[in-house]
This record gives C-alpha cells, sequence and structure tokens, in this order.
C-alpha cells in the first residue's frame, strides 16, 4: 500500500491543485489504484492527512463500482502512447499537413516520446519530466532536442482543446545559439559552375536553380517547363517534390524569381529542345519521366566533385544565393520574397555580409 502527493501548479490561471495517488491492496488479493483531485486542500500536510483518511476507506469497504471507475479514468487520463494514435488520425492527418511534416512529426514521436512517455499519463508529464527529457538527449543539439519539445507542446495543445487535459503545460525550451553555414564564395561558385558546364547540361542546371534562383532541392526536381517564363525572364515556383509526392513548395508560400542571364539562356536552349512544356525541367537519362531530390543532389555532387569540393547537401546553392544578394546590399525584404522565407528572422540571419548598413553606421562617428 502507498500514498503519494502531488502538487499540481497552472500558471495560466493562477491556481494549486493537490492530487493523491492511492494504491491498496485488499485482503481477497484485489489491487485498487485511485488517483484524484483532493477537494479543500491547500497544503502538503492537509493534503496527505485526506490521502491516508481515503486510504483506510478504501480498505474498509473496497472501491464501489471499481471496473466502470477505472475504464473511466483511462478514457479521461489516456497514456502519452494511446493519445498519440488519436493525434495522429485526427490531427496531422485530418488537417492534411504537408506530407513531409506527418513524416517528421510521427517520426519524433516514435523515435524519441514514446521511449521516454509513451506509458504515461498525459497528466502526469510534468516540468521534472520535461527535464528529464532533456538531460537524457543532452548529447544531441538544441535544435534537435527543441523539436522533441515543440512536438510534445502540439500534443499536449490538442489535448488541452479537445477536453483531455485540463491546462496546458507550459514547456521551456533550451537556448540555441546562432548557427553557421557554408556558403560559397564567388570564385569558388564561379568554379563550381565552369565545372558542372563541363559535367553536363542537367548537372548546370542544378547549380543555378539553387544558386542563381535559389531554390530548394524539392523545388528544382518539381519545376516544370511551364514554370519557366523564358520571355518575361522569371521562374514560377510554385510545386514541390518530397519522396515522390508534389505539392506546394514549404510553408505553403508560391513565388515568383527573376532569372539571371546566364540561367535565362540555358532555360530558352531547353525549351528550343523540347516540345512538351508539362514535363519536369529536369529528367531522367534518355526519358520523360521526372527525377527525385536524390538524383539532385547526386547532379549537384558530380559538379562538386569535378570542381574539387567538399560534397554538401543542395542548401549550399540556397545560402550561396542569399548570401550573394546580402553582400552586393540587396532589400531584406526582397531576398526575404525571393527566397520564401516565412519569417523574416530566416533572412536576418544572411545580413550580417551586407556592407551598406554597417559603414553608413560607421559613418555616423567620423569626425
Amino acid at each position: 500500500m502507498s500514498v503519494k502527493i502531488r502538487e499540481r501548479v497552472y500558471p495560466e490561471t493562477n491556481t494549486v491543485t493537490w492530487q493523491a495517488d492511492i494504491h491498496v491492496k485488499l485482503i481477497d488479493g484485489r489491487k485498487i489504484r485511485e488517483r484524484s483531485k483532493i477537494p479543500g486542500a491547500t497544503s502538503h500536510s492537509a493534503a496527505l492527512k485526506w490521502a491516508r483518511e481515503r486510504e483506510r476507506w478504501l480498505i474498509l469497504h473496497g472501491h464501489e463500482k471499481e471496473e466502470e471507475e477505472d475504464q473511466d479514468a483511462a478514457a479521461e487520463n489516456p497514456t502519452l502512447a494511446q493519445f498519440s494514435e488519436r493525434f495522429i488520425a485526427e490531427y496531422l492527418l485530418a488537417n492534411r499537413l504537408k506530407p513531409s511534416t506527418v513524416h517528421c512529426r510521427k517520426k519524433i514521436i516514435r523515435t524519441y516520446l514514446l521511449p521516454n512517455f509513451g506509458h504515461r499519463p498525459l497528466d502526469e508529464i510534468g516540468e521534472a519530466e520535461i527535464q528529464k527529457l532533456k538531460a537524457t538527449y543532452a548529447d544531441h543539439s538544441a535544435h534537435h532536442v527543441n523539436m522533441m519539445l515543440d512536438v510534445l507542446g502540439l500534443m499536449l495543445r490538442v489535448a488541452v482543446d479537445w477536453g483531455v487535459l485540463p491546462s496546458l503545460l507550459k514547456i521551456r525550451k533550451l537556448k540555441i545559439t546562432e548557427r553557421s553555414f557554408a556558403f560559397y564564395d564567388d570564385d569558388t561558385y564561379r568554379r563550381l559552375i565552369e565545372s558542372a558546364a563541363e559535367v553536363d547540361q542537367r548537372s548546370l542546371l542544378t547549380v543555378l536553380l539553387g544558386g542563381d534562383a535559389g531554390l530548394r532541392g524539392g523545388e528544382i526536381a518539381a519545376l516544370r517547363l511551364v514554370h519557366c517564363d523564358v520571355e518575361r525572364g522569371v521562374l514560377n515556383v510554385a510545386e514541390n517534390d518530397w519522396c515522390g509526392q508534389v505539392g506546394l513548395p514549404k510553408s505553403n508560400r508560391t513565388r515568383q524569381v527573376v532569372m539571371t542571364s546566364r540561367l535565362r539562356a540555358l532555360l530558352r536552349e531547353i525549351k528550343r529542345q523540347r516540345d512538351d512544356h508539362e514535363t519536369r525541367l529536369i529528367t531522367r537519362t534518355n526519358a520523360d519521366s521526372g527525377v527525385g531530390y536524390k538524383t539532385i543532389l547526386s547532379l549537384l555532387q558530380r559538379a562538386q566533385q569535378a570542381a574539387g569540393l567538399p560534397l554538401t547537401g543542395t542548401h549550399i546553392l540556397r545560402h550561396t544565393f542569399c548570401s550573394r544578394l546580402a553582400a552586393r546590399g540587396a532589400a531584406p525584404r526582397a531576398i526575404q520574397e525571393l527566397a520564401g522565407h516565412a519569417n523574416s528572422s530566416t533572412t536576418d540571419r544572411y545580413m550580417h555580409l551586407a556592407p551598406g548598413a554597417l559603414r553608413t553606421a560607421i559613418a555616423l562617428i567620423e569626425s
């Protein structure tokens, strides 16, 4: 037999409640577990006194309608594993989130949240459990741990919205230091373009779409000829390919990007060579079917290898695009629109490269 007392603090409503968790084994071998809020308790001692009296009553009288109450308690306080099934079906899938988003959140739930919290009722996940999760993954990056906390926080918010939890637990995420990013300087980028041209047309197109237009890897894979308005010199970035599933670009933001002269010349040549403008811009060798991200990555890395550069993912081209714009004094708002950043804070990462504002500021203190 045991009695445990827990204090529950709800900052949102500035209230405090006490909860008793009582385990009793009767003479006939039956086991009773009762978890309930303690009415009127204002201190630990008062809460413990109530729980001890309740424990004695259960020993003497047992639990009326035990099975029915256990079922009601389980329905009201599902474990995270039980709630995760409903969350995936009735929130992630029902709201038609992007396939990549659903995949990422399901992976976090399966890999990190269920092993740590799967057996716990939702109302037993508190600040102490959150801190333990942070400690368990202390060797992971702060960004990675915050992704776990984001998904857990979303599940708990949905549980509150659906009436499964009475109030929301405030989750404090880890502080993240500004992450550096790799990009090519002008000379290195020029060498990459020259090497890509020597490899083949598809590699050159991949490099220019990433470095001269700022497209993401999935956007390059999904781009079709019909999206390339050579006469106006504009790319319509309207689709993204993720594992063969085509949808809107990240954050559901379509955008237009003005072509550089060399990208425009290459696209004009490709349009002259091909009749079907509905097909993907980059297709498989000797086939009309489009390619996926893995092929785009391979085309870039063939150019990187030819240029004697380290092999990286396609995002280095996007970083190069934004960095070159910032270094040449492009307005932050223009960079945000061209790159399709949902938040200006993402664009701000590149603005330390902009020379104009810093020089103007220093000029103010020149005598």
